[in-house]
């Protein structure tokens, strides 16, 4: 859910423009009437009580194993710093590229 929200509000305006299909944002601005600014917090607080539940249920559930609650975190993670500044992945001219070649490419001073 987090990868979805997040890919929405970093990506949906662009989206828009090139004729995709709706984003929750939008849908959540047509089903009550909410400006964009309004929808966009709405999402970012879907966002937040995901990480709660998250949180929670990784700390008490002893159900799920170690290994896909921490792939889970770490994909919900992985989304929030892609799209952290609009669409790190098909516009890779923002901050996302200066961050990878920061991790990966460019040497330590």
């Amino acid at each position: 859910m987090i990868l979805r929200l997040a890919d929405d509000l970093g990506t949906s305006s662009d989206e828009m423009k090139r004729g995709d299909v709706p984003k929750s944002i939008q849908c959540y601005m047509q089903e009550t009437g909410a400006s964009e600014e309004e929808a966009r917090e709405y999402i970012q607080g879907l966002i937040c009580a995901t990480w709660l539940k998250m949180n929670k249920e990784r700390i008490g559930n002893h159900h799920i194993s170690n290994t896909f609650a921490g792939v889970a975190m770490n994909l919900a993670r992985m989304a929030q710093c892609m799209y952290q500044f609009e669409d790190g992945h098909s516009v890779p001219d923002k901050e996302t590229k200066h961050r990878v070649l920061s991790l990966f490419i460019n040497p330590i001073p």
